[in-house]
């Protein structure tokens, strides 16, 4: 005798999580299959930073039998929507993007393929998907710019019209897109813009790492806007 979590899972078909080697994929892919579900996962396994930490996430995610790695890049659409198609995929978790903001200043190109192109390939993936259920994706707070705390602070509410990098832009070009096919394809989405997330497995370029490493080797920390900026962090338990 199956439950209606069985039932349910045998009609939706495998989670895709594209960026899975990444911090909150491969967070989220060990939540999804604690609850009882399997997993695709893709990422291109890119160098912007160390790849064995992506290859240990991997290889933590491996001990898990109701996963499966697909080595991708999300610009590639052809590969995308045929994966989609072959798995019965009707649900995805899109992460998978270029990060970095002072990155994008040397390579912008890198943004453009990763974010825009990738993103697209997912909304048309998704689009293509017969029966397809829900798109996730990952945006960013930096869509909202340079906010000042003063008065009553900041609010998600405020608009997000002023991105001040070229990842902001493309974070926010990706959630205009993803309201386009909404409209014109009526397939159900959800963008969350993430606050900068900390925690096990994060990422090596994040500040705080950098302030630790600082701080245990006596060393000064750069410190920008003159001690006076602000910001939120998230705890990844709570990101997934």
């Amino acid at each position: 005798m199956t439950n209606n979590r069985d039932d349910l899972k045998a009609k939706s078909g495998p989670v895709l999580v594209t960026g899975a080697a990444g911090f909150i994929g491969h967070a989220l892919s060990r939540k999804l299959i604690e609850r009882g579900e399997h997993v695709i996962g893709i990422d291109n396994l890119n160098d912007y930073y160390d790849p064995r930490l992506k290859a240990a996430r991997l290889e933590n995610l491996h001990a898990l039998p109701e996963f499966r790695f697909e080595e991708m890049d999300v610009s590639d659409n052809e590969s995308v929507l045929k994966l989609v198609q072959d798995e019965g995929v009707k649900r995805i978790v899109h992460l998978a993007a270029q990060a970095g903001v002072r990155y994008s200043i040397d390579n912008p190109f890198a943004y453009q393929k990763s974010n825009l192109q990738g993103h697209l390939s997912l909304l048309e993936a998704s689009r293509h998907a017969p029966d397809f259920q829900h798109l996730v994706y990952a945006s960013s707070s930096s869509v909202y710019g340079d906010k000042p705390m003063g008065g009553e602070g900041f609010t998600e509410e405020e608009p997000a019209m002023n991105p001040v990098s070229l990842y902001a832009a493309t974070k926010r070009s990706c959630e205009l897109m993803s309201a386009s096919y909404a409209k014109l394809y009526g397939f159900p989405q959800t963008g969350l813009r993430f606050f900068t997330v900390y925690g096990p497995w994060g990422r090596p370029d994040m500040a705080y790492f950098s302030f630790t490493q600082k701080i245990l080797a006596g060393e000064a920390i750069e410190v920008y806007g003159e001690g006076k900026m602000a910001r939120d962090f998230t705890y990844i338990d709570d990101i997934v």
